[in-house]
C-alpha cells in the first residue's frame, strides 16, 4: 500500500523545496507532482531523492501530453514512476455532447498507447462535471466507453465524486478494472462557505473516509491525499495520513 499527497496542495506554501520539505516532515514517503514543477527531468529526481521522498505519479497536462511527452516519460524513467496522470481538461476541451467526450476518450486512448510503449501507465483525474449528463449518458460513460481500459485507466477522485451527489463505491464498482489510484479528498461539513475551498482534512468532513477506506482496500494500492487549499498545512496533512495509515495499513 503506498499513501501519497498531492503536492499541488502545497502549492502556495512556499517553493518546491519548501513543499517537499512539508511533505516529508508530515510523514509522508511518497507525492505525487505537478509534471516536474519547472526543472528538468535529471534536477527533478535529484530533488525529490534529497528530500527523501518518492514519486507514486505524476499529473501532466493535455498540451505538455501532446507537445513534449518526452520531458513526461524522461522525467518519469529518472524517479521510476509508471504512472502518468491527465488531470483535468481545459475549459475549453470539455464537450457539451456525449460524442464530444467519446472524442476526447479516443484521443486520450491514443496518448496512453503511445505511453504504454515506454512501459508507463496512463489514466484520467475527474472532477465533479464529468457526472453531468450528455445526450443520456454521464461524461465519464461517454468517456471511458471510448477508451480501452489497457490505455486509459482511472485516478478517481472521490471527494468530486461526492461533490457531484454520487455514490463513490457505485463508481468503484462500475470501473473497478480502469482503478490505478484513488485521490482522498474531504468536503467541509458546513460546504464552500466554510473557506478554503470547501474542503478539510480527512475524517473531519462528510465523505466518510473512515469507513470508505477500509471498503477500497482490495482495490487499489496507490491512495493519494490532495485538498485544495489548507490554511494549516502541517496539520493537515499529518491528520489526513493518520487517517490512511490506520485505515488501510
Amino acid at each position: 500500500m503506498r499513501l501519497s499527497v498531492q503536492i499541488y496542495s502545497l502549492r502556495n506554501a512556499g517553493d518546491f523545496d519548501t513543499q517537499l520539505k512539508l511533505a516529508r516532515e508530515a510523514g509522508f514517503d511518497w507525492i505525487e507532482s505537478v509534471a516536474t514543477h519547472g526543472l528538468t527531468p535529471a534536477k527533478f529526481a535529484q530533488t525529490l531523492a534529497d528530500h527523501g521522498l518518492k514519486l507514486s505519479s505524476m499529473h501532466a497536462s493535455l498540451e505538455l501530453l501532446e507537445a513534449k511527452p518526452e520531458l513526461v516519460v524522461d522525467a518519469c524513467k529518472a524517479t521510476d514512476c509508471q504512472l502518468v496522470v491527465m488531470p483535468w481538461l481545459p475549459r475549453g476541451e470539455i464537450s457539451a455532447t456525449g460524442a464530444g467526450w467519446a472524442a476526447m476518450g479516443d484521443r486520450l486512448a491514443g496518448i496512453g498507447a503511445s505511453l504504454a510503449k515506454q512501459s508507463l501507465r496512463f489514466a484520467y483525474h475527474n472532477h465533479d462535471f464529468e457526472f453531468l449528463r450528455y445526450n443520456g449518458r454521464m461524461a465519464i460513460e461517454w468517456l471511458f466507453d471510448a477508451a480501452p481500459g489497457a490505455q486509459l485507466g482511472w485516478e478517481a477522485d472521490l471527494g468530486w465524486v461526492r461533490r457531484a451527489g454520487e455514490d463513490p463505491m457505485h463508481w468503484i464498482r462500475r470501473y473497478a478494472d480502469r482503478l490505478v489510484a484513488v485521490h482522498a479528498k474531504d468536503i467541509a461539513p458546513d460546504g464552500p462557505r466554510r473557506g478554503e475551498d470547501g474542503w478539510c482534512a480527512l475524517g473531519q468532513g462528510i465523505v466518510g473516509w473512515d469507513t470508505l477506506l477500509p471498503a477500497l482496500r482490495g482495490h487499489c494500492e496507490l491512495f493519494i491525499f490532495e485538498h485544495d487549499n489548507p490554511s494549516e498545512y502541517l496539520k493537515t496533512l499529518k491528520t489526513s495520513l493518520q487517517l490512511m495509515r490506520s485505515t488501510l495499513n
